[in-house]
Parts: structure tokens; C-alpha cells; sequence
């Protein structure tokens, strides 16, 4: 039995029970591309915004990104924030109101239902969270016993008010320490380490972690590289922008805002309501970030696939209209064109990455529509392994099994068996690497073996594609007018290892320059060795979605789009 017809007869997973973004298949190509194509129809846009002056735009945008100390790298860290650039400033030269909003990580948050009731709570978490600059000490004392909360506070200079509160939970304890000095709360749980063998020999694991308002996860640095992104051609007006420190407490802030300035809200994550799989709650989410704003517009590619999302999903449904911005409207267009069956023939799909299991659909559903499949990284140990060659200590899936994602017990190894043998069927031609770059970890060493044929030696470990299987690969792109890669073909964060991941970006690149070679990156690792590389300018579209291009190459609706007007032309 086949995926897609094993996913026909299967009943409702938990996942879909839960709530969780589900998904329709149909039984062929063309009713599934039919699917796809009825959200990936041009939609009302930025451009189509009138009037624009001095009304408040929300933008749902996606500003994900690494922040060290504070501090965004000004480089490939910065890229998903230049990448909104031109729709802010389409807002804000018009005279409109750019008011933002976007997650970062995933911090646990607290429910906006229960601090909205509560002014006092919110203020106090507020607070530690200023205090403590991201330390997490209230977090981490939260955790430990009642004894040992007793233990730490008898030291403290609240120790004669602590000794008369219970051991027992909800006493008092923890608002007693919250209450303390940042500087006092480091001494005393530095103290505790110091002297319970249990904590002796390492940093408190959670010393980082704050519960709801994480100092790591802010959006605070953003809002200052924002801002000298906006103003960095020097030219006047300078553009403001504001922080609102709470996403949900922003009204007196967005009433001050002048037209061509810009706010930032903070983490929609900080509250569990943004994620909630209960509507009820998105939904006064959302109710609360739509009063904000006169028109809804995404530009946020990565998170569209996620239907329990209130500020993706809600906020538009609520206002009753949203359009997309530049980045999310050059998206649609280069998968319409790669999915609406108007793509130039041969099309070859480049597919990398660690586990068969997470691309497994998008093999499925890509094989009807390619003429070559070239496959590298370490899913292709499982298929090697398949075909019974010795892949020595590689990473591979063989041997498990997947019940509860398919519904009934199937095991890797048939699975990717079942797919070859489909492929054959389909006329497809599947590359498998041929020879590997392997060491006997994984790490840099300049003692490399590069094997003679797709063999991996016992105690080795394949960490690149070798160089016959980049000529072959190479070739095969030569050969195509189509190509859509999506996952890298070795550990190209490791210099040693980038070789087979950056001569297809190349390859790419190169094609799309001489011959107008339809590419595409599709996102996620990827996208980032292209850009790694240098070669990202130099193909048809880089995408910035990692599990949304999945979902989308896979067959899947993106509830994101979905709700967004289509154009009336």
C-alpha cells in the first residue's frame, strides 16, 4: 500500500484530533494540484492599499532570528529583517502606520485570558522580568522544593518573614524571593549551588529560561537594528521606531503614533494565547491586536502553514480582510509557477536533510510531477541502506518504524524500498550518491577518506557527497530547465563538509545565469548554504519558509494564505 493511499483509509491522527492544522489529501495529482492552486491565486496586496495616509497597518512579519547578548549579527543574521524592509516602507512612505508584529523562539508565555483579569500579576511579571534581564533566578527558585525554597530564603534579608511561611506550595515563597534584589537572588542561589552536591559541578540549568517574558527571546534588539536599517541611507526624515514592551497593552502607544512611524510589538509568544489550540482564546487575541490597527497585511512565509496561529490566522479573520506583503506575494508567485503546472520540463527536485520521515510526503507527492530526483544528505543512508549497501556508521532511520504518524505499523526500510520501485514505475530517474566524503566523527580533521564507489567503511561516517556524485549531479541539473532544491547534502555548517551543498548552489546559480534555469530554494538549511556560499542572489527565488515550503511541496493547504483576499482583477 502506498502513502497516499494508506493516508485515504487512515482515520483522524491525534494530532488532527487536537486541533492541529488538518490536512485534506486527495487521491491524485490533480485533484491535489487543483488544492494547491486555489489558495496560491494572486492576492490583494500592499499596492492595493487606499487610502494609506495616516491609518495603522498591521504587519504580520517574521523576525525569527538570532540574538547574542543582545546583539542581531548585521550580516545572514539580519536577513528575514531587511527582508520586510520594502513593505514598511511602501507603508510608511505613504504616509501610513506601520505597527509590527512577529515571534521569536518559543517561550512558554502566560495566557492573556487570565492577566487581563489580573493588573497586579501582570505588573509583577512584568517587573521580575526587567529586573532579572533574562537571568530566569525567580524561574529557577519556582522549581526547587519547599524545603529548599526555606533553605535559600533563611539566608535571605527577608529570612524572619520567610521562617513563618509553610513549606507547602502557594504559601508565599516564591513572591518573597521575587520581591528581592537581582543582585541579592544571584547570591543566594550561587550560595545553594555552592553547597548541595546536586548543583556543585554545573550552572543551574535554568538560569535562561524565564517563564512567559524571556529577556533572550525579546524583540527589543530587533526594534534597534530596525531602526538603523530604516535610516541607514542617511536620508530625512528619519524614520521612529517605537517598542510597545506588551503586545496586548499597546493602545496608548498606537494612538500616538504619527504617520511614517513604525512600532514593534513585542513577542506575540509571550502569551500563550498566540499558539492556543482553543479558537476561544486566539481569538480574544486577536480581538485585541485588530483594535489596533485599519488594514492587515502578511509578510510573514515561514509561519504560514500554522492554523493556530492568532496573529496569522485570527487577526485577519477578525478585521474581515488582509493582503500580502512584497516578500509573501514574490512566494506565491514562484510556487505558482513551480506547482500550476506551467514550470518549464525537465524538472529536477534536489532533496537533502537529515530524516526520510520528514520528507517522505514530499517525495510522494513531487514524484508526479518531476523528471529527476536527485537525493543526498543523510536520508539517503536510509535508502542506500534500502538497496543494501554498507553505510558504516552514517546517520540513517533504517530499522524504525512509524505507526503512530502512519496509522498503522510501517516500517522505514519498506517504505523506502515501496518509493524506488514507484519511482521506476513513474519514470523517474533517482540519483543516489555514488561515493562519500567520510571521517570517523563528525568534525573538521584533514584526515578525510573519500570512497571509491556509495560503500561507507565500518567505523566511518559519510558527512558529504563525493566528487563523481557532484559531477553526476551537476550533470543532471545541466540537463533541466526546472530545478527546486530543498535540504543540504552534507554538514555544510562544518568548512570540511560544505563542498557538495555549495557545488549545487553553484550549479544552480550558474544555470539560472547562462541558460534561465527556473530555480528555486526552498527554504529552511538549504537556503542558508546558498547564502553561505554567495550563490543565493544568483538563482530565480530564494524562499524564506522552512516547514511552510514543506508543507506546501508536500500538498498541503497554507492557512496562512488561505485567508488572505484574492485579487479581483
Amino acid at each position: 500500500m502506498l502513502i497516499r493511499e494508506l493516508r485515504q483509509k487512515a482515520e483522524p491522527s491525534p494530532r488532527q484530533r487536537a486541533g492541529v492544522a488538518a490536512v485534506t489529501y486527495h487521491p491524485n495529482y490533480s485533484q491535489r494540484n487543483e488544492l494547491i492552486m486555489s489558495f496560491l491565486k494572486q492576492k490583494r496586496s500592499v499596492d492595493d492599499i487606499w487610502p494609506m495616509y495616516n491609518k495603522a497597518v498591521l504587519v504580520r512579519v517574521d523576525f525569527n532570528v538570532r540574538v547574542r547578548n543582545g546583539v542581531i549579527a548585521k550580516s545572514k543574521g539580519d536577513q528575514r529583517i531587511r527582508a520586510a524592509i520594502p513593505t514598511i516602507r511602501k507603508i510608511i512612505d505613504g504616509g501610513g502606520k506601520a505597527i509590527l508584529m512577529s515571534h521569536m523562539g518559543r517561550p512558554t508565555g502566560h495566557k492573556f485570558s487570565a492577566l487581563r483579569t489580573c493588573n497586579e500579576k501582570k505588573r509583577r511579571y512584568l517587573q521580575i522580568w526587567r529586573d532579572e534581564a533574562g537571568a530566569g533566578c525567580t524561574t529557577f527558585f519556582s522549581l526547587c522544593s519547599g524545603e529548599d525554597k526555606k533553605k535559600i530564603l533563611s539566608w535571605s534579608s527577608v529570612s524572619e518573614t520567610a521562617n513563618a511561611v509553610m513549606e507547602t506550595e502557594g504559601a508565599g515563597k516564591t513572591d518573597l524571593f521575587a520581591a528581592l534584589s537581582i543582585e541579592e537572588k544571584k547570591s543566594l542561589l550561587n550560595r545553594f549551588q555552592a553547597s548541595d552536591d546536586r548543583y556543585c559541578n554545573f550552572v543551574f540549568p535554568h538560569l535562561r529560561t524565564y517563564n512567559g517574558f524571556d529577556d533572550e527571546l525579546t524583540l527589543r534588539p530587533v526594534a534597534i537594528r530596525l531602526s538603523e536599517l530604516l535610516n541607514e541611507s542617511g536620508l530625512s526624515p528619519r524614520v521612529d521606531v517605537k517598542f510597545s514592551e506588551d503586545c496586548l497593552d499597546a493602545d496608548e502607544m498606537v494612538a500616538s503614533l504619527e504617520p511614517g512611524q513604525v512600532l514593534l510589538l513585542e513577542n506575540v509568544r509571550f502569551y500563550s494565547d498566540e499558539n492556543s489550540r482553543k479558537k476561544s482564546e486566539r481569538r480574544i487575541m486577536a480581538q485585541q491586536i485588530a483594535s489596533y490597527g485599519d488594514y492587515f497585511v502578511s509578510d510573514a512565509f515561514g509561519t504560514c502553514h500554522r492554523i493556530n496561529s492568532a496573529t496569522m490566522v485570527d487577526v485577519p479573520s477578525v478585521l474581515g480582510h488582509g493582503g500580502t506583503g512584497y516578500l509573501l506575494q514574490n512566494e506565491i508567485l514562484a510556487y505558482a509557477k513551480l506547482l500550476g503546472g506551467t514550470a518549464p520540463r525537465p524538472i529536477v527536485a534536489i532533496v537533502g536533510g537529515t530524516k526520510v520521515s520528514d520528507k517522505l510526503l514530499l517525495l510522494e507527492h513531487i514524484l508526479n510531477q518531476i523528471d529527476s530526483l536527485i537525493i543526498g544528505g543523510a536520508i539517503a543512508f536510509t535508502f542506500l541502506k534500502a538497496a543494501e549497501y554498507s553505510i558504516g556508521n552514517s546517520f540513517h532511520e533504517a530499522g524504525q518504524s512509524f505507526g503512530d504518524r502512519y496509522c498503522e505499523e510501517m516500517n522505514i526500510d519498506d517504505l523506502a524500498r515501496r518509493f524506488l520501485l514507484k519511482g521506476r514505475a513513474c519514470n523517474v530517474e533517482i540519483l543516489l550518491p555514488m561515493d562519500h566524503v567520510c571521517h570517523t566523527s563528525c568534525e573538521a580533521t584533514d584526515a578525510l577518506v573519500t570512497t571509491k564507489d556509495a560503500h561507507v567503511p565500518d567505523g566511518y561516517m559519510a558527512l558529504d557527497i563525493g566528487p563523481r556524485t557532484i559531477a553526476a549531479y551537476q550533470k543532471c541539473i545541466s540537463k533541466c530547465r526546472t530545478a527546486v532544491w530543498n535540504g543540504p547534502m552534507g554538514v555544510y555548517e562544518i568548512p570540511t563538509y560544505s563542498t557538495g551543498s555549495f557545488s549545487i548552489a553553484k550549479a544552480l546559480g550558474d544555470a539560472t545565469q547562462t541558460r534561465g534555469l527556473l530555480s528555486i530554494i526552498a527554504g529552511g538549511a538549504s537556503s542558508d548554504a546558498a547564502m553561505s556560499c554567495g550563490h543565493a542572489s544568483r538563482v530565480s527565488h530564494v524562499s524564506s519558509g522552512g516547514a511552510a515550503t514543506l508543507d506546501l511541496l508536500e500538498g498541503k493547504v497554507l492557512p496562512g494564505i488561505e485567508v488572505l483576499d484574492d485579487k479581483v482583477i
